[in-house]
């Protein structure tokens, strides 16, 4: 299957990703990169791997303990709509 990343998708992988090379050390934050990398190589094959938020409309997916990424099954296509830090605000369709 194809991944598509929405701009809220990338906005929010770099915005994760950044602060945690800021704010505790390169290490960690490659380890995200590479921990999603792995989950979506894994959705490719497998697109129903995470599971469906009724309240939400979509589908989602622990990254790591505390990050999800929240996407969409269109077909052939994945459209992945945003990674969120659980420990926020809880996300809601107008928040989506």
């Amino acid at each position: 299957m194809k991944i598509i990343w929405s701009i809220k998708a990338n906005y929010t992988f770099y915005a994760i990703r950044n602060y945690l090379i800021q704010y505790r050390n390169y290490e960690v934050g490659k380890k995200f990169g590479n921990e999603v990398t792995h989950v979506i190589h894994l959705l490719s094959t497998n697109p129903s791997l995470g599971k469906f938020r009724t309240d939400l409309e979509c589908n989602e997916i622990l990254i790591s303990k505390y990050i999800s990424l929240y996407y969409i099954i269109n077909g052939n296509l994945i459209h992945l709509i945003r990674f969120h830090n659980n420990r926020q605000m809880p996300l809601t369709i107008l928040t989506l």
